[in-house]
């Protein structure tokens, strides 16, 4: 069959209903007949385009920091554009207005009190259903079992523009497997370039690395990559891109802000918090003589070993030393040259 034909047969993929693309569509063949039809924002934070149509967000965060308050909120953000919605502003419009979200690891009890949390931070009160909204708890739904029931879901909800996995890994019995995480990712390509994705992860215990090799993948595909982490002792939420993996590849990927616990509404709220200067943690050291100390003798060094040494000069946490390096070292005194570090030559 030659090339004018099978683009003829092909049609415009971007006019299929099907969440699941038909495996005779998949192969993309541009002509002058199938362009595709202009990226919109589905997520914006801070006025920032954070999530276009068809791309993938990633939240990356230890266990039990709030991920899943911050996925509530961004559903709820669909159903009330003008509530608290922890700093996330969504826009499904046209025929692809319905959200799904996946809850692999909670209780049922659990996920029935997200739901009705989502719907309290919408202001939506009951006997209201509200259908754009679907949530499903995949716990007890064996691994080996629960893309059937995504695409099940999907086939039965045409209109679905956003999938909210809550917990990615929970897909696939082993996170570090690269076989399996190119299952993974060869079945989420299979999705209507229409359907854009959230997904949240876990990080390995004592960094912010996204957890296995899936971690890696999907942030590496990613438009964004979010960090959640605890500030102030706990009692505060950071959101932030300011770390390795942090981008936001489609506009200014400097983003930060807070959300904290209210007893009074039993939920995270935003929060006008100012974070606390990081104390004068570096003592009498300035920034250009402990980059000539980490540097000295070498020619180049890895993010991970660079921000060790800032921690042991300095004499503080990892955490405050990562965040010193990408505030204060990272594109100012040093230049990126493929995986490592280098100095800016007027530093050298």
């Amino acid at each position: 069959m030659d090339k004018d034909k099978n683009n003829q047969q092909q049609g415009n993929l971007f006019d299929i209903r099907d969440n699941i693309i038909p495996e005779d569509k998949r192969l993309f063949l541009p002509t002058w007949d199938n362009k595709p039809p202009q990226q919109e924002n589905i997520i914006t934070v801070q006025g920032k385009r954070v999530l276009t149509t068809g791309n993938i967000l990633s939240i990356v965060s230890k266990p039990g920091v709030g991920k899943t308050s911050l996925c509530e909120g961004l559903i709820a953000s669909i159903l009330n554009p003008d509530c608290d919605s922890l700093g996330f502003n969504v826009a499904l419009s046209g025929s692809r207005y319905k959200v799904l979200f996946i809850d692999t690891e909670r209780t049922i009890h659990d996920t029935w009190n997200s739901w009705e949390r989502t719907y309290t931070r919408a202001g939506i009160k009951k006997p209201k259903i509200d259908k754009r909204v679907i949530f499903a708890n995949f716990k007890a739904v064996n691994i080996s079992q629960r893309r059937n029931h995504v695409e099940e879901i999907l086939k039965a909800n045409w209109e679905v523009g956003l999938i909210v996995f809550d917990g990615a890994g929970d897909f696939i019995p082993d996170t570090n497997s690269i076989p399996e995480t190119n299952l993974f990712i060869d079945w989420i390509n299979t999705f209507n370039p229409a359907i854009s994705i959230v997904a949240t992860l876990h990080t390995n215990p004592r960094e912010s690395k996204p957890r296995g090799h899936l971690g890696s993948e999907l942030c590496r595909r990613s438009e964004s990559v979010f960090l959640v982490q605890k500030i102030e002792n706990g009692r505060v939420r950071e959101i932030t891109t300011s770390f390795e993996y942090g981008k936001v590849r489609n506009d200014d990927d400097e983003i930060s802000y807070f959300y904290k616990y209210s007893e009074h509404d039993q939920m995270f709220i935003s929060t006008d918090h100012t974070p606390k200067k990081i104390i004068a943690t570096e003592k009498e050291e300035n920034h250009r003589e402990v980059i000539s100390k980490i540097f000295d003798g070498r020619l180049e060094c890895s993010t991970s070993h660079i921000i060790s040494k800032i921690a042991e000069i300095a004499q503080i946490s990892d955490n405050a030393a990562k965040g010193s390096f990408y505030r204060n070292y990272s594109d100012k005194l040093l230049k990126k040259e493929g995986d490592g570090w280098r100095l800016q030559n007027s530093y050298k």
